[in-house]
């Protein structure tokens, strides 16, 4: 056992908490969750009540919820992996800055889109469809807004952070975003690194 468990489903967002323990060369127990009958199951929902994924146990035994906040704690945790800048950076306020802009933002937008019957008390076909299509027009703006942010080919410039890989992985949610050069290149370029296409490989993106 390496006193970190990983619980994870396929296409879900804990790709990216997977990419991080492999960019640190962590080894990890991944336990998948199966569709979201597994979310509902008493001993999942015992880790996280909320029903989603990932969460992550650490070798302490503490138990986290939230993409992002996973992160920032791996982070703190193995800060020679430069998951992020260094704490006290420009570069490193700006890296969270995005991160949570993602994650309040194109992160909502994306489940308002796969899952529009969720957010709408009105069980009629027009009522779910208006909302997807809301949901894609503010994914167009907050992509192009995100794009706008990239200095090249990464987020920060020419070094990849887990902001990147981030990006990337809502990226292949929303086929529009890849019309923008700017977060087509970020992808592509976030992909050429071996781990986290590894990882995204396991979690069955891009297929």
């Amino acid at each position: 056992m390496s006193g970190y468990t990983l619980y994870w489903k396929p296409g879900s967002g804990s790709m990216v908490v997977e990419a991080a323990l492999r960019l640190i060369g962590l080894p990890f127990d991944g336990v998948r969750i199966e569709g979201t009958a597994g979310l509902a199951k008493p001993d999942f929902l015992t880790l996280n009540p909320a029903g989603k994924v990932p969460v992550l146990r650490l070798a302490c035994g503490e138990v986290m919820a939230e993409s992002v906040a996973i992160l920032l704690a791996l982070d703190d945790l193995f800060p020679e992996a430069r998951l992020l800048p260094p704490h006290g950076a420009p570069a490193r306020h700006k890296a969270v800055q995005w991160l949570v802009f993602m994650t309040a933002n194109i992160y909502p937008d994306a489940l308002r889109f796969y899952y529009p019957e969720r957010h709408t008390t009105d069980s009629s076909p027009e009522a779910a469809e208006a909302i997807k299509q809301q949901a894609a027009l503010d994914m167009d703006r907050d992509f192009a807004q995100l794009a706008g942010a990239i200095e090249g080919p990464f987020l920060l410039g020419q070094r990849m952070t887990i902001a990147d890989v981030y990006a990337a992985m809502l990226a292949d949610w929303h086929a529009p975003a890849m019309d923008l050069p700017e977060i087509s290149g970020l992808s592509k370029h976030v992909l050429e690194n071996p781990t986290v296409a590894e990882a995204w490989r396991h979690h069955g993106f891009g297929t």
